[in-house]
């Protein structure tokens, strides 16, 4: 399964969710019904016998049925949107509220560093914004989880035991399974999840609060109040009742649609690596270790779903995850569980000791490049999707940035003034307009700062600049919403200074801009959009990348042809509109930079699938003439984006 079907596939079971969840609230909201006409009808009564609501008692006081069902229905939805809002405030606060601890790149301990290191290659890799790692200090178990709605405002987190269990390989599977969760959209689907379930269950904690209220009225009571108080206590018991019969089933649906999503993100891991050692050796020690996967502190209940491992003891219709020997099987078929017995004996007989572990260097002399195949099966495969040779290119980008560089794009006073450094013109007199309109809005600090970075990005290889963006981004989105306003607003003044942007200023606004947005509003929905409802977005989007890829007026248009002409063979409709001259002709716009960024907007509505087709057909747009520049590959990733799929780096010989 690519990413684009990966995300079509989640969708569905959103939607799947949703009708699930109307059907579970229509239930309650009977049961309830039930409850206080039953009470209403029985109140006063001195008989032994209960009297059940009719079909024409209701029919008869259908104002009060309606009323408790918009009540019900109310206290539901609201206590599901509080919660949900409450977890996609951003995937660190998700974590700090579960008692995580922060890790940063200045860390000076060997096994965090290792941990920071390998996420930061893997968000490279991936094509995405640095995620936030947290660390649970006080679980020995084996566990992790992403959380977060979007990219921009991911966190991952493992426990203490995972970072003095695991080997670099074993780490470097489960974060690459956290990672499938970040980029394949399991993270808005947990966080939903998590929502409605808790508001079936706020139903339960109103029946326990009404269950304590009426006992503690029947006590102090005399005894012509007390048979009321019965009567109460009796609707909190039923109250109780349905809300936690509610969640159980709810759990149910939690654990069936969890379930599925693992194998998936096992299988994402194997991809990162090429290899089953790390993500199955992680697998087989959470199984022969003393603690498991058990959490301690933490109420693996709530979270389960969002776990590496489950994280507690359910049965296997509740489990979340698939038992760990199924796990394991399914990547190593010819896997002998007596190994499960020897690796045991063999763990308790080691001194786990992190002092063991030699720190990682964060910069090397060298680059290696690495070649990728550009055409549409090959990008398009890749999306979402890195593999070895992304991560090794990845850890390559990461080492060869200069130690300066790399230490700006962790620092709280360099990371800002680093990205700005990135937009620096050459030409002196543009530079000092440029640096002149830095230090207005952030003085002469920042200025220093920027000018004196810029310098070290002059030396030969600068194939890593979008990579320094993607890990100083962290220190950039957690600024007050009034700082990233007037962020986004001085990018675009300073790649405007000149008159002219290049692909590179474009792309990099791009990249910014969106993933600003989604920090700031992390509630991301892709949209049903189909490309024949887009001809003008789509014909801007194309014309402009025919004509930035081809010098030639005449080659350019027959690069958007190609194009075209890819995506009727994906869409009978546009094959017809070319046909009988209603499509769009080849026209690049005026003003590129605007055109390109308001199509991008309005393509980013697209429905997965199609936007499998664009790309596709872009990149055919793109390599029209044989060949991809690094200018055009930069272009491509910004599109990519835009429109939120994740394209790793592509990385060319300046030959």
């Amino acid at each position: 399964m690519n990413f684009f079907q990966s995300q079509e596939d989640a969708r569905r079971k959103t939607r799947t969710l949703i009708l699930m969840f109307v059907l579970a609230v229509l239930a309650i909201v009977a049961a309830v019904n039930l409850v206080i006409t039953a009470l209403v009808i029985n109140a006063g009564d001195e008989t032994a016998a209960t009297t059940l609501p009719d079909f024409d008692w209701i029919m008869s006081h259908l104002p009060l049925v309606g009323g408790i069902s918009l009540v019900t229905i109310g206290f539901i939805s609201l206590s599901s949107l509080y919660k949900i809002a409450s977890l996609s405030s951003g995937g660190g606060k998700v974590a700090r509220s579960l008692g995580a601890t922060l890790i940063t790149a200045e860390t000076k301990d060997p096994l965090r560093r290792r941990l920071y290191n390998v996420v930061e290659e893997m968000a490279i890799a991936s094509g995405i914004p640095m995620p936030e790692v947290y660390v649970l200090e006080r679980e020995a178990g084996i566990n992790a989880f992403a959380a977060g709605f979007t990219t921009g405002d991911a966190a991952v987190t493992v426990t203490r035991g995972t970072l003095e269990t695991l080997s670099r390989d074993e780490l470097q599977g489960v974060i690459g399974h956290e990672f499938s969760h970040i980029l394949n959209g399991d993270m808005r689907l947990n966080t939903r999840l998590m929502g409605v379930l808790f508001g079936i269950l706020v139903i339960g904690l109103i029946g326990r609060a009404v269950l304590n209220s009426a006992r503690y009225g029947a006590v102090r009571s005399d005894n012509s109040r007390r048979d009321g108080a019965g009567a109460i206590y009796l609707a909190g018991l039923a109250l109780f009742l349905i809300g936690y019969i509610g969640v159980f089933f709810g759990q149910l649906i939690k654990a069936a649609v969890s379930r599925q999503r693992e194998f998936l993100a096992d299988a994402s891991a194997v991809q990162f690596a090429r290899q089953t050692q790390g993500i199955a050796g992680a697998l087989k020690k959470i199984a022969a270790a003393q603690q498991g996967s058990e959490l301690q502190t933490v109420d693996s209940d709530e979270v389960s779903h969002m776990l590496f491992a489950t994280g507690a003891s359910f049965n296997s219709l509740l489990a979340t995850h698939p038992p760990l020997l199924r796990r394991i099987k399914a990547l190593e078929p010819n896997f002998d569980e007596a190994e499960i017995d020897r690796l045991a004996e063999q763990m308790r007989g080691q001194i786990q000791n992190g002092s063991e572990v030699i720190e990682e260097s964060t910069a090397t002399a060298g680059f290696a490049t690495q070649h990728f195949a550009v055409t549409p099966d090959a990008v398009t495969e890749t999306v979402g999707m890195p593999d070895e040779g992304h991560m090794q290119l990845a850890s390559s980008l990461r080492r060869s940035i200069p130690e300066n560089l790399y230490r700006a794009a962790h620092s709280g006073t360099d990371a800002l003034p680093l990205v700005l450094a990135l937009l620096l013109d050459a030409n002196e007199a543009v530079r000092r307009i440029q640096l002149d309109l830095i230090a207005e809005q952030l003085g002469g600090t920042a200025v220093m700062a920027a000018e004196t970075l810029q310098r070290e990005m002059q030396k030969p290889g600068a194939a890593f600049r979008l990579s320094l963006l993607q890990i100083a981004f962290p220190l950039i989105k957690n600024r007050p919403l009034e700082q990233l306003e007037r962020l986004a607003d001085l990018v675009e003044r300073l790649i405007k200074v000149d008159g002219v942007v290049d692909t590179f200023e474009f792309a990099l606004g791009c990249v910014l801009k969106t993933h600003l947005n989604d920090a700031v509003q992390p509630q991301h929905r892709h949209g049903n959009l189909r490309l024949t409802q887009l001809p003008e977005a789509v014909a801007t989007l194309f014309s402009v990348v025919a004509k930035q890829g081809h010098a030639e007026a005449g080659i350019a248009g027959k690069a958007y042809q190609q194009g075209m002409e890819s995506l009727g063979r994906h869409e009978r409709r546009i094959k017809m509109l070319m046909d009988t001259g209603q499509w769009p002709e080849y026209a690049p716009p005026g003003d590129w930079v605007f055109s390109t960024d308001t199509a991008l907007k309005t393509l980013d509505g697209l429905r997965m699938l199609d936007k499998q087709a664009l790309i596709s057909a872009l990149v055919l747009t793109i390599s029209h003439d044989g060949k991809v520049t690094s200018d055009e590959a930069e272009l491509l990733r910004a599109i990519c984006a835009t429109l939120h799929l994740p394209l790793p780096p592509f990385v060319f010989d300046a030959g």
